[in-house]
């Protein structure tokens, strides 16, 4: 029997799962999920005949492992939109002696760019990709899951017709997924044209879908919308699925860049930290054509979003960093954060200490929130000032460093 840990916790505090009939046994804190257990129980129908295998929306690497030592012969890809996301699975791989390499999109930087050549006797190499598509096939099977609670609805029909896109013409794709499955197995039938349905109760489905050629009518799921700041010039912005505020410019957004355009030196250097598609800096950077902007975010396809923006409207002075953790540059004259407020304002104190620690002295902090008391304790807490500057029905959170 091949044992998968996917936690470091042992004894009564872990669960152990058996599949693909009691050759795989997998540890974890408290059980895989549901659409990773209807995935693993249904892996030999992939059937991948020495072809790649494709692995996306998956977040522990088990169902890429599990894959990766069932099919020796073929090789494995385990694909993640955010970087966040992909640690852990590389985390799980090395746990685990299986090979691993890398790779991310080639417009942005980011400091998981090792290749891991464990001892001899390691398990299979998965590669793992954090890019914002499904790196190209073809690819012999897939599996796929699907979760809105942190997939929006279009992202996943986005995310299907690229699946069919890169597979081979006769490859079965599975489809696992945590959502009222009528809607979803109309655009599956829609996408490939015929399915078989393998579990389906209580919101939670699993399916089987074989690719029997090319897609009659491809969409294209991007968006865009007009941006300026007051009095400036309007531009065109481009959004994609899964980005922050797709299809349409975020009002925090717009209040961060309106407060931050007044605090613009000449030449600044400004770090635009959860970037999304880029709105706050190109705004920034359009007001001001001596600046130099470097857009920060864990989602891949957010800088991908940023990338098209970029370059449509020809601005170079700008880097693009995929990280979930901040950067270690210094010297920046502006730093502005639009970050997400839940996991108890984690991510905001993440925020708000790679501010403190990239901004030279005398530089200026700008954060935004809907509700901005706690955000205003949190930031004067970390630089010793701070003020609210309302605008838009927001609070800009001030501090000086």
């Amino acid at each position: 029997m091949q044992t998968i840990r996917i936690t470091d916790l042992s004894g009564k505090n872990v669960k152990t799962e058996d599949f693909l009939d009691g050759t795989l046994s997998v540890v974890s804190h408290s059980g895989l999920h549901a659409t990773e257990t209807f995935l693993l129980g249904n892996l030999l129908r992939l059937k991948p005949a020495h072809g790649p295998i494709l692995v996306a929306g998956n977040r522990t690497g088990v169902s890429a492992m599990a894959a990766a030592a069932r099919f020796p012969e073929c090789p494995v890809t385990c694909h993640a939109f955010d970087i966040h996301h992909a640690r852990a699975i590389l985390r799980n791989l090395a746990a685990n002696r299986f090979a691993f390499a890398f790779t991310h999109d080639p417009f942005v930087t980011t400091a998981e760019e090792q290749v891991l050549n464990p001892e001899p006797g390691a398990l299979p190499c998965v590669k793992v990709a954090c890019t914002s598509a499904i790196p190209p096939g073809p690819y012999g099977a897939a599996l796929f899951m699907a979760t809105p609670g942190t997939m929006t609805g279009e992202l996943i029909l986005d995310q299907l017709e690229d699946l069919h896109r890169n597979l081979a013409d006769g490859a079965i794709c599975l489809i696992a997924c945590e959502a009222e499955s009528g809607p979803l197995f109309k655009q599956i039938k829609a996408i490939f044209g015929n399915f078989s349905v393998l579990f389906d109760k209580r919101n939670l489905s699993c399916v089987a879908a074989r690719k029997q050629g090319p897609l009659a009518r491809p969409r294209d799921f991007s968006a865009s919308f007009p941006a300026s700041l007051p009095g400036g010039e309007t531009f065109t912005l481009v959004s994609l699925p899964g980005v922050f505020c797709h299809r349409r410019p975020d009002a925090g957004g717009l209040a961060l860049a309106e407060i931050a355009a007044r605090e613009l030196t000449p030449s600044p250097r400004v770090l635009d930290m959860g970037c999304g598609c880029g709105l706050v800096g190109i705004l920034l950077a359009k007001s001001q054509p001596n600046a130099r902007v470097t857009f920060v975010d864990s989602h891949a396809r957010a800088l991908a979003a940023t990338q098209r923006n970029l370059a449509a409207l020809k601005l170079e002075k700008t880097e693009l960093t995929l990280s979930d953790e901040g950067i270690t540059r210094t010297g920046f004259s502006l730093f502005a954060g639009n970050p997400p407020y839940y996991s108890d304002f984690s991510i905001a104190e993440l925020f708000l200490r790679t501010a403190h620690a990239t901004l030279r002295p005398g530089g200026i902090c700008l954060m935004v929130a809907k509700t901005a008391r706690t955000l205003e304790a949190l930031q004067s807490g970390c630089f010793g000032n701070a003020e609210i500057l309302p605008r838009r029905g927001y609070g800009v959170v001030k501090s000086l460093r």
